[in-house]
């Protein structure tokens, strides 16, 4: 359902249930945050969420175990836990991720993709949040990423009409980031290089980017900088014309 390996300082997790095209149960939420777990555990430097299988990425949650809460009121508040359990610490990951999206994009795939810093996407990607459709809500911090991502007007668009747009159309309105033929070859380049560098500043610089306001804490990360070890790394291999190696 979720298989996860790490291949030096990038690791990836991918769906593996083709027949139902990635859609997550509970049980699959659950791999999916032990996953994520164990990634946060590991030396990886990047993250690359993506599709075991070519032409897809995730539906969405299982639609069984969405209408099954209709009838079943105590299932509804673990249901939402599992989801976020699993969403929550991939976007709080302090390493780079980024998601490799083929096929469709539905649903609670759209979040899982919004919780990654970084969207490729192949031509024939199809992104849709469709909550609305089923007469049913989205997650208050999966909107709230999609407002942050795309601004209120487009997502407006996107979860009140709940219909589908393009990898294009994506890129343009800033759902993807890139498009590209081969997406996987596009987002492994971008994870490499931001595995080059140095891994506290690139966490630093992911929590400001995250963060929707100020803090002396980002002040102080930015001053004492200067003092360690990854600057003097920094500049030497600057000097030296060499890449620099970030221990």
């Amino acid at each position: 359902m979720i298989a996860i390996s790490i291949d030096g300082p990038i690791a990836t997790i991918a769906f593996d249930s083709p027949r139902t095209r990635n859609a997550l149960n509970m049980a699959g939420w659950r791999a999916l945050a032990d996953a994520v777990e164990h990634v946060a555990a590991s030396d990886a430097r990047a993250l690359v969420l993506r599709s075991a299988t070519a032409g897809m990425f995730c539906s969405g949650s299982d639609l069984k175990e969405i209408a099954a809460l209709a009838d079943h009121p105590d299932r509804r508040v673990p249901f939402r836990q599992a989801m976020r359990a699993a969403m929550e610490p991939l976007a709080s990951l302090p390493i780079a991720t980024v998601a490799v999206v083929e096929g469709d994009c539905f649903g609670a795939g759209v979040a899982l993709a919004l919780a990654c810093d970084m969207r490729v996407a192949a031509p024939g990607a199809v992104f849709a949040v469709t909550p609305a459709k089923l007469g049913i809500t989205y997650p208050q911090e999966d909107v709230a990423r999609l407002v942050a991502l795309v601004g209120r007007g487009q997502a407006a668009r996107l979860l009140y009409g709940a219909g589908p747009v393009d990898a294009a159309e994506a890129a343009r309105i800033g759902l993807a980031e890139i498009v590209a033929e081969d997406p996987m070859a596009a987002a492994l380049a971008w994870a490499r290089a931001a595995a080059s560098n140095a891994p506290g500043s690139v966490a630093s610089l992911k929590a400001m980017v995250q963060a929707d306001y100020c803090d002396e804490a980002f002040d102080e990360a930015f001053d004492s900088a200067f003092a360690g070890a990854h600057f003097r790394e920094g500049l030497v291999a600057f000097r030296d014309r060499r890449r620099p190696v970030f221990t």
